[in-house]
């Protein structure tokens, strides 16, 4: 892999700072990188998390160099194949048009001749197919530990892979990856919430092993999403709400001068509950909505073992901040009129997610708002979370599978 040089970096950054037009990253505050990882998810399908952005662009110190991966969503964002393909762009400066037709003339002549001599060696040269990877190939994975944070070993066993791109990728994410040795046989991942992943051994960027990573949360799991390590707790439960949290916690979060979620995890077997056709019912309510909660946002996240769905909630008025996901299907408050998912939330509201055969519905208070379908199989339910921003409660839940039988949670 070639040595990533600062200049580069540097250009990277100043043409996105240019693109995006918000004025000098320092001068930017949390939800603007929120905003641009949506941006490059959108343009991309590369999900490059908050953290990872500031630490790009210098707002968070970091020692270390951007991963290919996140250089390459970055290069794309700006329209560009990938990273390789940025790097040897010329950069556009001020020229003189007498300068600039002289060149283009000089270099365009050059490069067709030099484009035609390559197309005649290419056509007439034997295309040699890549080498073959050795037999017996493995790789595996097991957990340290049943509580977070929760450190993951990988074991495995490259046979004499001839390669300097050798990458554990440990999530969906691309950008969560672990560089290992030709000789390595082991690497550990450390994972700070429960989930379902699909772990992938890459070799020159190609998946040639993968399996999936099944982290389970042990009961109900609260947590404070800190950046880059969350602070957990254990959500309380009483007559009239099944979900809240304690009073320190509930102290923290309205003594905070910064944004801070909240959530309730849940990821479990659940045995064959289809992803696909299920019902779920439950009341919600934002127990904290001053400063920068005011648009009582919060989320329902459905985790699948092929997919995930992530419905949003909010005022009226803030939708444009939403941002619904239906595992293959995903549309932006920005670019979408999502106002229908506003509702005040400051008493418990009743939300219905109805799904029948891939075809969902989402009722607030008995009265449907939304409905839409998608294609990709989201595979078994294995996972329900509630987030918000700030405080939020849930008073009741009942999970029903495809036969109308209720799910123990």
């Amino acid at each position: 892999m070639s040595k990533v040089h600062p200049a580069e970096i540097n250009r990277l950054q100043s043409d996105l700072i240019k693109k995006l037009a918000w004025g000098t990253a320092d001068q930017w505050h949390s939800s603007m990188f929120s905003e641009l990882s949506q941006k490059v998810f959108e343009v991309t399908e590369i999900k490059l998390s908050p953290t990872t952005l500031k630490r790009f662009f210098g707002v968070l110190k970091y020692d270390g160099t951007p991963s290919i991966t996140t250089l390459d969503a970055l290069s794309r964002f700006l329209g560009f194949e990938n990273w390789r393909a940025f790097k040897f762009a010329e950069p556009v400066g001020p020229t003189s048009l007498k300068e600039g037709l002289s060149h283009k003339f000089i270099y365009g002549t050059i490069g067709f001749f030099a484009a035609f001599i390559v197309v005649l060696l290419i056509a007439n040269r034997p295309v040699s197919p890549p080498p073959p990877l050795p037999e017996g190939i493995t790789f595996s994975s097991r957990s340290v530990t049943n509580t977070y944070p929760n450190s993951v070993v990988f074991d495995f066993d490259l046979k004499s892979v001839q390669s300097n791109s050798l990458q554990i990728q440990q999530y969906w994410d691309p950008t969560k990856t672990i560089s290992i040795k030709k000789d390595q046989k082991q690497a550990t991942g450390i994972y700070y919430f429960p989930g379902y992943f699909e772990a992938k051994l890459m070799v020159n960027g190609e998946a040639i092993r993968k399996h999936d990573l099944f982290l389970r949360s042990n009961g109900w799991l609260g947590t404070i999403e800190y950046e880059p390590i969350p602070k957990y707790f254990t959500p309380q439960s009483s007559l009239d709400k099944k979900l809240h949290s304690p009073i320190s916690i509930e102290n923290e979060i309205s003594n905070s001068k910064e944004p801070l979620v909240i959530a309730y995890h849940y990821i479990n077997d659940l045995g064959n509950v289809s992803g696909d056709d299920f019902h779920l019912k439950t009341n919600i309510r934002t127990a904290y909505d001053d400063k920068w909660a005011v648009c009582q946002s919060s989320r329902i996240y459905i985790i699948g073992t092929d997919g995930a769905m992530i419905i949003p909630f909010s005022k009226p008025g803030c939708s444009s901040n939403n941002n619904l996901m239906l595992n293959d299907v995903y549309l932006s408050g920005k670019e979408h009129d999502l106002s229908a998912f506003g509702a005040d939330f400051s008493d418990f509201t009743a939300v219905e997610i109805i799904n029948e055969q891939k075809k969902l519905s989402i009722l607030i208070d008995g009265e449907e708002v939304f409905s839409s379908s998608y294609a990709q199989s989201m595979g078994r339910f294995v996972g329900l979370r509630f987030k918000f921003l700030g405080l939020g409660e849930v008073a009741s839940f009942e999970l029903l599978d495809q036969n109308g039988e209720a799910v123990v949670l």
